[in-house]
């Protein structure tokens, strides 16, 4: 793909539901090489759905020039560029994202890692066309070389690379975040009710019904699966979640995820195929959900717990898949007994 393409690929589908309240508007289009979509209710809003949905793509589009990789004269893109030890001026978007990367990497034992651009690259998930048949080990380490979250110093308002070749790849935080920058547009519009989805990535406001929450299903983690594994309910809060079982490669007999340990620098492999993480920040739960795919689900709910963050987990093993929450992630369920009174 030349697009965008993020480390934090899910399908969260949300469940058709009646507005009862005054005017819907329903919009959608591409962008960070996935797509959008916007749910709102435009009573009392001065803005048309048109000229709300054109908003909403100058916002998306300034994210993705700050933000993609796959962009040449992205802000990330120069940033990646320099080699100089000179502090580098950033955008708030850039500023922002980073940030929220190193808290959360701090939060998960070095499991989120946004260094890890040449391994990506080894790999071919990244901007360069995939070529694993020359690739050996040695390669491999020469590219972890140049990663780290250790590798910059992030001030104020500008960031001083340590390993000058360092290489960012924010990309498990990016589509998160454009979800945060849409729902403060639509804040200071005005628009008290909504829902906002870029790729799987969501943020809700309101209520789609009078007194009701919205609900977002969360597919079973199978390729192109529509069957439901579990139903949240989801209100006035942001929900990211990723799996392995989307974005990968065969090579070899062996199923490579894009997703990648930094421990080691190789796909992950391990039981767990997908996270789904509440937040009120749709980037910070974008970012803990790629995080909690590479640690054991032990970990993950462990540190979930500590945090007081929702959390699901799902593993597969030789008996199907298992799932665990974490404490907080239980009041957010809509159980089985819900589900067939079809509240």
């Amino acid at each position: 793909m030349n697009k965008l393409k993020l480390v934090c690929l899910a399908f969260c589908l949300c469940l058709p539901q009646a507005w009862a309240m005054g005017e819907k508007a329903y919009f959608s289009g591409k962008t960070m090489g996935t797509t959008y979509s916007v749910q709102a209710d435009l009573t009392n809003v001065e803005l048309t759905a048109k000229r709300l949905q054109k908003r909403v793509e100058t916002e998306l589009a300034e994210v993705n020039q700050s933000l993609s990789v796959f962009i040449e004269d992205s802000e990330i893109a120069q940033v990646n560029r320099f080699t100089s030890k000179v502090p580098i001026m950033l955008s708030k978007q850039l500023h922002d994202v980073l940030e929220i990367a190193q808290q959360v990497s701090l939060q998960t034992d070095g499991a989120l890692d946004i260094t890890l651009g040449p391994v990506i690259e080894f790999w071919g998930f990244g901007v360069k066309p995939r070529d694993l048949q020359q690739k050996d080990r040695g390669q491999l380490e020469v590219a972890r070389s140049k990663t780290g979250m250790d590798g910059f110093v992030l001030s104020a308002n500008t960031l001083e690379k340590l390993t000058p070749s360092l290489m960012i790849n924010p990309s498990a935080v990016a589509k998160g975040y454009g979800v945060d920058r849409v729902a403060q547009l639509l804040d200071q519009a005005g628009v008290n009710h909504y829902l906002i989805e870029i790729g799987g990535e969501i943020v809700t406001k309101g209520h789609p019904e009078l007194d009701r929450p919205w609900r977002v299903a969360i597919t079973r983690p199978e390729r192109l699966s529509l069957q439901y594994q579990q139903i949240i309910s989801v209100n006035n809060m942001a929900l990211a979640t990723s799996g392995s079982y989307v974005n990968y490669i065969e090579s070899q007999g062996r199923t490579l995820s894009h997703i990648i340990d930094p421990s080691t620098g190789m796909p992950i492999r391990n039981s767990v195929v997908s996270t789904t993480v509440l937040h009120r920040q749709c980037a910070v739960a974008d970012a803990f959900a790629t995080a909690f795919m590479v640690l054991n689900s032990n970990r993950s709910i462990e540190i979930a717990n500590q945090l007081g963050l929702a959390v699901m987990l799902i593993e597969q093993n030789e008996q199907g898949f298992k799932t665990h929450f974490s404490d907080a992630m239980y009041p957010y369920l809509l159980n089985h007994s819900d589900r067939l009174n079809g509240v």
